[in-house]
Parts: structure tokens; sequence; C-alpha cells
């Protein structure tokens, strides 16, 4: 119910305030409340409150008078309609209007008669709506192939125009019309649809809004369209004589669910065959006269459609295919096959290195500049080494006045505590030159390497020469 309230001031000093709410919306078999409240003055009273309702003709039809000394009179025409609202207060003269109809709707007039101040009238204007019965009308039956179809009409009358609207996954189109009487209005939405088997078994929903739904009303229909697929035949591989429960199966999707008809070409069915549903079965075991052209027809209310296959019969079972063992057979041979590819790969690599190793070791042979450019990284590494052996074969001459006894026992204490690391470097590192010249080996025992440098071992009786010159 909507209401509106509205405050009437009357002019003068002595004069109150009458609040009643200006326009009332009632729902169509629903009280609805008309309030009418006088707030008097301090030394103002109020004698009676008085209702009616406006006519078309501009006469007033009396509902009830209202009064706290002589109480609430209702008149015949609203008698068991219209009560107060208790408890009875003589400046509030509302008053409920039971089980509104639409011949309620109109200009309601609530007259105040106070003292000193006088009468005091205001109007209210009462309006009902008729919350519309929705009805979903489905459409001819819907065919696939047959071209756009009204699938369903929905109509609804209410006051005012109720809205209506579709909801559905179907592609369709809808189109409305809407009708206007005397005291409502009527509205009538047509859904249409091609047919395709698809939008069988969806749902079309009409949704009706109106003022006077606390919540949207909802119409569903579940779509129905018929039609007939193609038809094929399976079941008939890998037959032979002695075979038994063997079947054909004849496949065919259609609305309504098809019936099924089989026979045989250039002769009758076995006899000894029966019918499941879409299914031809022979129980025994099968003969050769058992083979032939079958022929399944599938027919419903759309119409009929029919498939064909040639049954034969071997005479001999055929030779079951061991999937298992073909899968192991498969992988043996993919393995094989790699590992040949590898063993392949690695001899063909193998000899591209021999092949190039032997071109690089001719070409060595042919071009002595090679062996030397490749041997100066090994003669800058050694240099220093070298260097210092050069400066020590002065030095040497001197150890060669030594005793050989002497130099042979001080070499033996001495190799002892040698690095065995820095000897090896040592012994690389002047090689070439210690195999031309025995004396120096002898006399390198008197020496140990350090960073690069010969350094001469600590002795009591040794004489060290350096480059120099000086004698220490």
């Amino acid at each position: 119910m909507y209401k509106c309230l509205l405050l009437f001031f009357f002019s003068g000093t002595s004069a109150g305030t009458v609040k009643i709410e200006k326009r009332v919306t009632a729902v169509l078999g629903i009280d609805v409340t008309l309030t009418c409240y006088y707030e008097a003055l301090e030394r103002e009273a109020v004698s009676q409150i008085e209702w009616s309702k406006k006519g078309l003709g501009g006469q007033s039809v009396q509902i009830a008078i209202l009064s706290a000394e002589h109480g609430a009179h209702v008149y015949k025409e609203y008698e068991g309609r219209v009560k107060q609202k208790s408890p009875l207060q003589p400046e509030d003269g509302t008053i409920i209007l039971k089980n509104a109809v639409q011949a309620d709707e109109g200009t309601y007039q609530c007259k105040v008669t106070t003292f000193p101040s006088g009468n005091f009238e205001v109007d209210l204007l009462l309006n009902v709506l008729v919350p519309p019965l929705p009805t979903l009308n489905p459409g001819p039956p819907l065919v696939e192939g047959v071209g756009q179809t009204l699938a369903a009409s929905c109509t609804a009358e209410g006051s005012p125009a109720p809205i209506l609207t579709w909801q559905t996954e179907v592609i369709g189109t809808n189109s409305s019309r809407a009708f206007l009487h005397s005291r409502s209005a009527s509205v009538t939405s047509e859904f249409y649809v091609v047919p395709v088997r698809s939008m069988n078994g969806k749902a079309l929903t009409c949704v009706v809004s109106h003022p006077g739904f606390r919540e949207e009303k909802r119409i569903t229909h579940v779509l129905s369209v018929k039609y007939l697929a193609e038809t094929s035949i399976q079941g008939h591989d890998g037959w032979f004589v002695g075979k038994d429960g063997a079947a054909l199966q004849c496949l065919c999707d259609g609305n309504p669910p098809p019936v099924y008809k089989w026979s045989r070409e250039n002769g009758s069915l076995p006899q000894e065959v029966t019918f499941d549903g879409n299914r031809l079965i022979f129980p025994g075991p099968l003969t050769a006269g058992d083979a032939g052209l079958y022929t399944c027809k599938a027919s419903n209310d759309v119409g009929s459609r029919q498939a064909s296959v040639s049954v034969y019969i071997s005479e001999n079972e055929p030779r079951k295919v061991d999937l298992m063992s073909m899968s192991l057979v498969s992988v043996g041979v993919v393995t094989a096959v790699l590992l040949v590819i590898l063993v392949i790969t690695v001899v063909l690599v193998n000899r591209h290195h021999k092949k190039k190793t032997k071109r690089l070791s001719e070409k060595i042979l042919r071009d002595p500049s090679i062996s030397s450019i490749m041997g100066e990284d090994v003669d800058r590494r050694s240099y220093s080494t070298l260097t210092t052996v050069r400066e020590t074969e002065t030095q040497t001459e001197l150890l060669s006045t030594v005793p050989d006894e002497e130099v042979k026992e001080e070499s033996e204490g001495e190799e002892e505590g040698m690095d065995e690391k820095d000897l090896e470097l040592s012994d690389r590192g002047s090689t070439g030159v210690m195999e031309n010249q025995p004396f120096i080996k002898q006399g390198m025992t008197h020496f140990y390497q350090e960073n690069g440098t010969l350094r001469a071992k600590p002795s009591t009786n040794g004489i060290y020469i350096n480059g120099r010159g000086h004698l220490v």
C-alpha cells in the first residue's frame, strides 16, 4: 500500500491542523486504511468526523460518522466493510476499509467539525491495484524443418497494465499487444521459434511484472520439438557360423521415440529371430542361411527413415588379435630402431673426429711452423725457469770443482726435504737442458724453485755468485 501524507494548516490563530494521506494505493482483496487526524489547539474541541465518497455526478455517498460522544455510525452501503480504528478518540477519524475492490477507487472526503473553529474538509484519492492472473498457452506442435512457429503465448490482465517478458536459452522472437478495458488492461505476448531438435526439452519462461506483486510471477513451459534423425545399423562385424548371441541394433534418435521394423531382402527374416526395441536378436548359433541384406525402418509422427546393411557370415571364426602382444611387439620394434639410430650416430661422430684429428696431424707434419706456434704458450710458461737455468750455467762452473762424493752425499740428504710438486715442475721446465748437460742436473740439487726463480739452498760451504758477479 502506498501513502502520501498531507498536512492542512488553516488560517487564523484558533484553527488546528488536519493530517491526511492525500493518495492511498490499495491492492485488490486487501484491507486499506484511510487516515484523517485533527490536531486541535488548547481550547479547541472536535465534535465529530464524517467520511463520504464523491460520486461521478457530483453527489456524495455517506460512509460513516465518528463521534466520541455518540460512537461510530456506518451507513448501510458500507455496513460490514468499514470500522473505526480503536480506541475511539475525538481527534482521530481513521477508518479501515475491508477487502478493497475496484469499485472503491475514487475520491474520499474527510469532514472535521470543531468548536469553536467550525468545519474543515479535506480530500483523499484511493487507487486500487488489480494484480493479474497470468496464463501461458502452448502453441501448435513444433516440428523440425517446418519454419517459424508459435512456441507459446502469455496473457495477463490487471490494473495498471502488467509487463510481460520472456526468459529462455532458445533463440526466437516475440511480439506483444494490449487491450484496454474500463477498469483494467490485458497484455498478450507471443514467442516464435524456428524449431530444431536442439530446442527439445528447453525451458521457455513468461515473466510477469506488476506493482501489485511483491515479486515477479513466472510461468515455465518446456518445449517439445518433433524430429527424426538419420538411421544406422551396427553389430554385424565378425559373424561366423556357430556364433551365439548375435544381434543387429538400429540407431535412430527421434521425438517421439520411433518404432522399428526389420526386413531382409529377397526373403523373410529367419524364423528364430526376436525383437527387443531397436534390436534384432539371433538367439541360436548362426548358420550360413542367416546372411543377407537386412533393412531397418524407423518411424514416428514426423516420418520414417531406413538403413540397410549386408551381413556376411564366414565359415570359421576370425582370428582374434591380441592387442597386448601387438603393443609389446610395437614397443620392441620402436626400441630396436632407436638403438640402431643411436649406434649409427655414435659411429659417425667417432669417425668424423678421427678424420679431423688425422687431417690436423698431417697438416702439422707438413708445416713445422704450426708446431712452433702451438708451443709458444708452453714456452711462455717456462720462460722464467729457463732463463734462471741459463743464468746458473756460470754459477755451476765453480761447483764442478767440488768432489763428486761430497755433492752426492749432500744431494741425497736434501732431496728428501724437497717439495714433490716443485721438483716435478722444475724437472719439466728444464728437461731439455739437463739431458744435454748432465753437470747442470747435478748442480740443480743445490737449488730450489720459488715463484719461477731458482734460489740456493742453505749450506755451510757453498759459494753463490749472482748475476752481477758479486762474491758472497
